[in-house]
Parts: structure tokens; C-alpha cells; sequence
């Protein structure tokens, strides 16, 4: 399994499972992260036990915790770029369903190997000037001496309730890095610009995903500032 791959999965399930157990109305998002540690490293070792041979329970049990915490139509819009003004409501909320279940069963799994690490969240060096806004700086730190920084860009709906809209780990951008890849899909001459057929196919799309933005060293990323920079660059709800 990608070390990308086991990052991204448990940068996202250790904020989904803070995001759930309360609101950063009713903490502050550094202190409602430092809660749910050990509800995710629960996780990890629950589904060590039955994930290989009960995949289904466990993408079903990793997305209950994402859907009320990830806006999934935000980030959707965000990823088709250009194309989601032309788009109809009905292709809008399949992409996301798509991209719901893709995100789920490419990263589920792989939290199953996540072992010996910590994730450690950092103070707030840069508060955002939007109340609608937030950023959430984390580690996560693997053995003998790695360390792969996450920014998480944070969304306050109407609901008052946060939820992820952006994410980088490690310098890797991966809301640009999926809008990227469905702006190259629809240039691709396997799908003829069909917006229908990118949709329908995305898995096939994203399946070779590696952007080579983590390295076993680490440390490539930019500074704090910068990536809390650009994690904001996301949609608002």
C-alpha cells in the first residue's frame, strides 16, 4: 500500500472522527482533534480484525463517519472545475456519490496498516480572517524520524456544523491534484469530453492516482503558512 495512500487515510478519518464526536463551536478545532485520537487508532485496530475478510462492513462502517463531517457536493463542484457550471443538478450529485465511494474504498483499507505512528496537532499560527473559515494544522509522524504535515481547510455551513473542504498533505494539494485529473480526463480521447462518461468512469480515473508528493524522507512540504494558504483555496457551501 502507498505510503500516500495510508497518510491521506488517516489525515481524513482522524478529522472525521473529531468532527463527529463534537463541534469546533463547542471546542476549538486543535482541542476537538486531540479528543478523537484515540477513537481513530480504536478504529485502525477494530478493523484489523475482520476488514480483509468483511470489506463491505468496513466501507460501509468508514463512511457513516465521513458523510455528516466531508462536504462531498463542495469538493465535488471544486474537483469538476470549469465543468461544473454546465453540469445539471442530477450529474452534480453523481460525481459526488462517485467520488464519495471512490474516496472511501481507495482509503479505508489502508488505515489497516497504519501502525506505530502519531498524529500530533499543532497550535494555530494562523487564525483565518473569515469566521466561516478555519484551518487545522496536524502531524503525522512515523518511525524512526518521519514527519508528514496536514492542513485541513474547514467549511461552516448553514447548520453551523464544520466540515472538510480541502486537504494537503505533505505539500500535496489534493483538491487541486483531483481537478487536475478530471480537467486531464475530459481532455482525454477515451471519454471525448463526454461529462458523463468522466463521471461514470472515475474510478478508472483516479485508479493510477500518485502524486508523487510524498516521499519515504519527508519533509516536502511548503511552510505552515503556506500550505494553510493554500488549503483555503476551496470551495465555501
Amino acid at each position: 500500500m502507498k505510503l500516500l495512500t495510508q497518510l491521506i487515510a488517516t489525515a481524513v478519518l482522524g478529522l472525521t472522527f473529531a468532527l463527529s464526536a463534537t463541534t469546533l463551536h463547542a471546542a476549538t478545532a486543535n482541542e476537538v482533534i486531540e479528543q478523537a485520537t484515540a477513537d481513530v487508532l480504536a478504529l485502525i485496530e477494530e478493523g484489523k480484525t475482520y476488514a480483509d475478510e468483511d470489506p463491505e462492513r468496513f466501507y460501509a462502517e468508514v463512511r457513516q463517519v465521513l458523510d455528516p463531517v466531508v462536504n462531498f457536493d463542495a469538493i465535488a463542484r471544486n474537483v469538476m472545475g470549469v465543468h461544473s457550471k454546465r453540469a445539471s443538478d442530477e450529474q452534480k450529485a453523481r460525481f459526488a456519490e462517485n467520488f464519495r465511494t471512490g474516496l472511501v474504498r481507495t482509503y479505508a483499507l489502508a488505515l489497516t496498516e497504519f501502525s506505530d505512528g502519531e498524529v500530533v496537532v499543532l497550535p494555530n499560527e494562523r487564525p483565518s480572517r473569515n469566521p466561516k473559515r478555519a484551518s487545522v494544522n496536524m502531524e503525522i509522524r512515523l518511525p524512526p524520524a518521519q514527519v508528514y504535515p496536514v492542513v485541513y481547510s474547514m467549511g461552516l455551513g448553514k447548520d453551523e456544523q464544520w466540515r472538510m473542504l480541502n486537504i494537503i498533505i505533505n505539500g500535496v494539494n489534493m483538491g487541486l491534484t483531483y481537478r487536475s485529473q478530471f480537467l486531464d480526463a475530459m481532455k482525454d480521447a477515451q471519454y471525448g469530453g463526454d461529462l458523463d462518461r468522466v463521471i461514470d468512469g472515475w474510478a478508472a480515473v483516479v485508479s493510477d492516482v500518485d502524486p508523487n508528493g510524498v516521499e519515504e524522507e519527508g519533509g516536502n512540504s511548503q511552510s505552515p503558512a503556506a500550505d494553510a494558504a493554500a488549503a483555503e483555496q476551496a470551495p465555501a457551501e
